[in-house]
């Protein structure tokens, strides 16, 4: 007999960061396999032209994941709609590139408020219901960069670091209730604005960016065969097992991988001699 804890058909699916990227790709795909989506990210014009483009029922909701009272208030409008939550894919994030000596702590606060404390006011508001329920997936999309430190990165990788930490925790402390916790560790996506946001394009093509289907492909697993945690692509989980058991020789790689970025600090922010 199939588990209908691990399936989408029927049930009510809440994606934050619907409008593009990542986030529009798995609202379309759950709808493909007749899920009810809810759409969330800050602008409802965006999400209401991937609503349109919908087949099943679908709501969309205008929300900074940021602001703990409007995701909560956003959740219940979701759940008025379509029900309540089965399955939460906290995938609203955003980037910043930049030496820490040129990244002000406001830089810091709202990457850790929109990347990790999204996830965590989005979690806190469909969690209780899913206990009570006995059932529902919680699916946090993190990064490569949550499990091995980013240069340059070190605001989006704390982040990250903070989420796959708080997914770990919650996924433990649920054992038994039949509400599961996945994580997605990508490495960079193609077909999205997130080099263009975080402030520099990718250099040189390198790293290698991951095809956005590959990441819904995880998404889709994650709830379907509760997969823990999986890394896109997968070499990437062979990269942080080496950088958390040999750190001498994460850094070493590191260093050699930053070398250009290292030579010309004064370029970056001015103020290395």
């Amino acid at each position: 007999m199939s588990d209908p804890n691990r399936g989408w058909a029927g049930r009510t699916v809440l994606v934050t960061g619907a409008s593009r990227g990542v986030g529009r790709a798995v609202a379309e795909a759950a709808d493909r396999r007749g899920a009810r989506v809810a759409l969330a990210a800050r602008s409802l014009g965006d999400l209401e032209r991937v609503a349109a483009e919908l087949t099943g029922p679908s709501h969309a909701v205008a929300v900074d994941v940021a602001d703990a009272a409007g995701v909560a208030r956003m959740v219940g409008e979701v759940e008025a709609a379509l029900g309540s939550v089965d399955i939460l894919v906290n995938n609203a994030g955003i980037g910043h590139w930049a030496p820490v000596t040129a990244t002000s702590v406001e830089d810091f606060r709202r990457l850790v408020e929109v990347n990790y404390l999204g996830a965590v006011h989005a979690t806190k508001a469909v969690l209780d219901g899913m206990v009570a329920r006995g059932s529902g997936h919680v699916v946090n999309v993190a990064s490569v960069a949550g499990r091995l430190a980013a240069p340059y990165e070190a605001a989006y990788s704390a982040s990250k670091f903070a989420l796959v930490g708080f997914s770990e925790a919650l996924a433990v402390e649920l054992t038994g209730t039949g509400v599961h916790v996945a994580l997605i560790d990508p490495g960079p996506v193609a077909g999205t604005k997130y080099f263009e946001a975080r402030g520099r394009p990718s250099q040189g093509g390198r790293p290698r960016q991951v095809p956005v289907e590959r990441v819904v492909e995880a998404v889709i697993t994650a709830v379907e065969r509760d997969r823990a945690e999986q890394f896109v692509p997968r070499w990437l989980g062979v990269a942080a097992a080496i950088g958390a058991v040999a750190p001498p020789l994460h850094r070493f790689g590191l260093r050699r991988r930053y070398r250009r970025e290292i030579r010309g600090r004064r370029g970056l922010d001015g103020r290395f001699p």
